[in-house]
């Protein structure tokens, strides 16, 4: 995500902006504020702010092999080389499923969301020695939690530290509300949820797999009750029905519970309705919650 969609030249403009939701009510985000309102939003992350990939090139920090060379970086941060925060949480992404084959530990320092050795340029200013830390600017908790209300992904900087972490991973979809019934309440929770990318993850990989199995029982003629049961034992190998389970076991099987039902679709002969219902481990605010994805799978 450019600065310029904030209003601002540089991200380090980015903490003088008061409001941030505010900002976001202007008339030139109509078509930005109506593309959250959309279901294809919930599988869009927007990054930021740049990280520094290497410190300048001088005989101190990154020497050159055939020739003396000091890189002049006088013009401050546009003198450095930056890169994508994308490419950051993609290495999340990569290192969760290398670990454990899905990619939901992807948050928190603790939780997979942490990048870490990055290069830290020291210079002298003023007489004493200080350190610029690889982002283009530190983001506060509230700025990342305003950024996340937004839609946003930010990489937070840890304190007097060389890495840094994403603190949670939401999508550009915008929550909903659904009234201050009880109903109402677990239907906005679940909604949330399923703004947030590692829960997203986790129900487009099931999904991904259903549609595998359907091609390999292309021909088949499969009934509804076999194909549900299938479905139904392939995806316990999952799950982990227990209170607070270990880290590796919560892992490599995030479900807490899990439910697929194949049904006729009235009308269509030739397919199936396939419900998938999830409940991770996971828990927000302390509370449980459930996610479900409806598919269609062709009978032959």
């Amino acid at each position: 995500t450019a600065p310029e969609f904030f209003g601002v030249e540089s991200y380090e403009q980015l903490p003088n902006l008061k409001d941030l939701a505010s900002v976001f009510e202007g008339p030139q985000f109509v078509k930005w504020n109506s593309f959250r309102e959309t279901e294809d939003a919930r599988y869009v992350g927007l990054t930021l702010p740049h990280f520094l990939l290497r410190v300048p090139y001088s005989a101190d920090t990154v020497p050159t092999k055939k020739f003396n060379y000091k890189e002049d970086v006088s013009g401050g941060n546009n003198s450095f080389l930056w890169g994508n925060a994308a490419f950051a949480f993609a290495s999340r992404l990569t290192g969760s499923f290398a670990d454990y084959r899905w990619c939901a530990n992807v948050i928190g320092p603790q939780g997979g969301g942490a990048v870490e050795d990055l290069p830290v340029y020291t210079y002298e200013s003023m007489g004493e020695m200080q350190n610029k830390i690889p982002a283009e600017v530190l983001i506060s908790e509230r700025r990342e939690f305003e950024l996340a209300e937004q839609g946003f992904i930010a990489l937070t900087m840890r304190k007097n530290s060389d890495n840094a972490a994403f603190f949670s991973a939401n999508s550009a979809q915008k929550p909903k509300f659904f009234g201050n019934s009880k109903e109402g309440k677990e239907a906005e929770l679940n909604y949330k949820l399923s703004t947030q990318l590692p829960y997203m993850f986790v129900v487009s990989r099931l999904a991904h797999y259903i549609k595998v199995i359907q091609r390999e029982n292309i021909g088949t003629w499969k009934e509804r009750a076999d194909l549900e049961s299938e479905l139904n034992m392939w995806i316990r190998q999952y799950v982990a029905d227990m209170d607070n389970p270990g880290e590796g076991v919560r892992s490599r099987r995030p479900l807490r519970q899990a439910e697929i039902t194949v049904a006729d679709v009235e009308g269509d002969p030739g397919w199936y309705r396939v419900d998938l219902k999830v409940r991770p481990h996971f828990k927000y605010m302390g509370a449980s919650f459930s996610l479900s994805l409806v598919g269609k799978l062709e009978k032959k």
